[in-house]
């Protein structure tokens, strides 16, 4: 998952002020909002106060109120919870990079996977039939993608990072221990040239670890003076890194250092569906969406071709399917696969995998599925046993609605947004299906963002 950096300016945007609503206020906290933050209630009305964990008695003074809730500034924890633990990173609590440092790894996905499975009992009226294990990973130095914003001060003084909590205003990072180490490593030498040129053409660094070496995207509003250019090419020729120009005026390509347009590829490998096969090479544009979890990717991917259960005599669908994360492997196993995606450069690039692959069952189709019909895409594409669906944060309401009208196609949902998927699921089981399976998987630790995985079938 990328987060949007923040619009810049040449100065930093001045921080909200957070001004105390009467005396501070003594709260226990009873549980966690979807978003990390605990909750306590007073007189009826419900409190969220950032960085408290359930169980605790803390002190908070009140920074905001509406009509049905109040924000709340955590002031001191007068009975810890021993859930708490030491934050791995010196910027939480100021960084929104990550939520819930302080609350232990285990706990952090007991929590999420109570939040999930709760929202689907209260807005979808649904209880899985089988909740699996969690997928997870490593807790930290996962993060294969990162982009980050740069901010100067009158004074000089550089911000390069995430967003603050609540805030427009970046975090200095001088480390960020989610990410992958070649990543971290970056960190500081990029600030350096930043600082030392005072390089105000560049708005944001996209940061992607790839199987090769890890490549930085630079957003640029204008031409890198010679001297920076030169700079940091030598960088990036010490550090073996891969570094390229985005211009703001043409956000779809890149150039590089020396401002020549480029068309490149990175790439990452998963392990094949049968085990008598060389691992699959993923070719990808450095601007592409891929997951940000390598390690976890690779256990959904293979949990996804388990649960799909794909024979030599059936078809599959992949919606959403990006550049063939799914398709690929998919691929293996089905007799044939069509992989839809609305990003034509991404189907494109599918095409390219494929090929490399030698995959000869699997077809890409460039098509916005919120604009298309289910009828027209069997006409093109055949009428499928097994689909995928893997949406944006937005969900997938129109083809989902579509899809009840299938009459023995089993599908697997994966979803990085419990809100529309419990919506989804609800439209899918109005139309006869079954939330047959259900998982969650831990995707961005020390995050408040849960990735869940669903079988729904027909009867």
């Amino acid at each position: 998952m990328s987060r949007r950096a923040p619009a810049r300016g040449r100065q930093r945007p001045k921080p909200k002020r957070q001004v105390p609503l009467g005396p501070p206020l003594t709260l226990e906290i009873d549980s966690l909002a979807h978003d990390g933050r605990g909750i306590a209630r007073q007189q009826g009305k419900i409190i969220f106060v950032s960085g408290a964990l359930p169980g605790e008695r803390v002190v908070a003074k009140v920074v905001q109120q509406l009509s049905r809730y109040s924000e709340a500034q955590l002031l001191e924890v007068l009975n810890p919870s021993e859930q708490r633990q030491a934050p791995a990173c010196v910027h939480f609590g100021q960084c929104g990079g990550c939520q819930l440092q302080h609350l232990s790894g285990p706990d952090q996905l007991t929590a999420k996977q109570y939040t999930v499975l709760d929202q689907l009992r209260r807005f979808a009226s649904l209880a899985p039939e089988q909740v699996v294990a969690p997928l997870t990973a490593s807790e930290f130095g996962y993060r294969a993608r990162a982009r980050l914003g740069v901010q100067f001060a009158k004074n000089g003084e550089l911000s390069l990072g995430f967003r603050r909590a609540g805030d427009k205003q970046l975090v200095a990072l001088s480390e960020c221990p989610v990410l992958q180490p070649p990543l971290q490593t970056a960190l500081a030498p990029l600030a350096t040239w930043l600082t030392h040129f005072k390089v105000l053409a560049v708005t944001h660094v996209e940061l992607v670890a790839a199987a090769e070496r890890c490549a930085l995207v630079l957003r640029v509003i204008r031409a890198l003076t010679d001297d920076a250019r030169q700079a940091l090419q030598k960088i990036a020729d010490e550090h073996h890194w891969q570094v390229f120009l985005q211009p703001s005026s043409d956000k779809k390509s890149l150039t590089d250092l020396n401002n020549a347009p480029v068309d490149p590829r990175l790439y990452y490998q998963l392990e094949t569906a049968t085990a008598d096969q060389e691992p699959l090479t993923i070719g990808f544009h450095p601007t592409d969406f891929t997951q940000v979890n390598p390690a976890l990717n690779q256990k959904m991917v293979a949990q996804v071709i388990d649960w799909l259960g794909l024979s030599q005599s059936e078809l599959m669908w992949d919606l959403f399917c990006g550049v063939g994360n799914f398709s690929l492997p998919a691929a293996q196993l089905a007799g044939r696969v069509v992989g839809v995606e609305a990003i034509e450069a991404m189907v494109a690039r599918g095409r390219e995998n494929a090929t490399a692959a030698g995959l000869n069952n699997l077809d890409f189709i460039a098509a916005d599925l919120s604009q298309s019909s289910i009828d027209k895409l069997i006409h093109k594409a055949g009428r499928p046993d097994a689909v995928l669906l893997d949406p944006p944060r937005d969900g997938a309401r129109e083809i989902c609605e579509q899809l009840g009208t299938l009459k023995r196609a089993r599908i697997v949902y994966v979803s990085c947004n419990p809100a529309t998927f419990a919506r989804d699921a609800r439209i899918l089981v109005d139309r006869g299906y079954r939330l047959q399976r259900f998982g969650v998987m831990e995707m961005f630790p020390q995050t408040a963002h849960l990735e869940t995985m669903a079988l729904l079938v027909k009867g």
